[in-house]
């Protein structure tokens, strides 16, 4: 998957500098949020860092549960308006 799927689904990119987390060099991942609403157990989707894409090419996973992974674009994007079609 490219990274501009991810920009193009409308995941928003979450900036990490090293100062932030003690590695040598800064970096990113991108994040979906479903619901924000936190008091109703908040669902969202995660990617894999740039440093990770660099190696093995983007992914995403679900958010604190990394059994579940998608790494075809057009398997993302049906989960996606799967989900989104069917929010309340």
């Amino acid at each position: 998957m490219k990274e501009k799927v991810l920009q193009v689904l409308g995941f928003e990119r979450v900036d990490i500098t090293k100062e932030e987390s003690g590695s040598p060099n800064d970096w990113y991942y991108y994040t979906y949020d479903f619901t924000k609403d936190v008091t109703i157990g908040g669902f969202s989707l995660i990617s894999c860092d740039n440093e990770e894409a660099k190696k093995n090419g983007w992914y995403v996973e679900i958010f604190e549960n990394d059994d579940i992974r998608f790494t075809k674009s057009k398997d993302l994007f049906r989960l996606i308006e799967l989900i989104n079609k069917n929010i309340r």
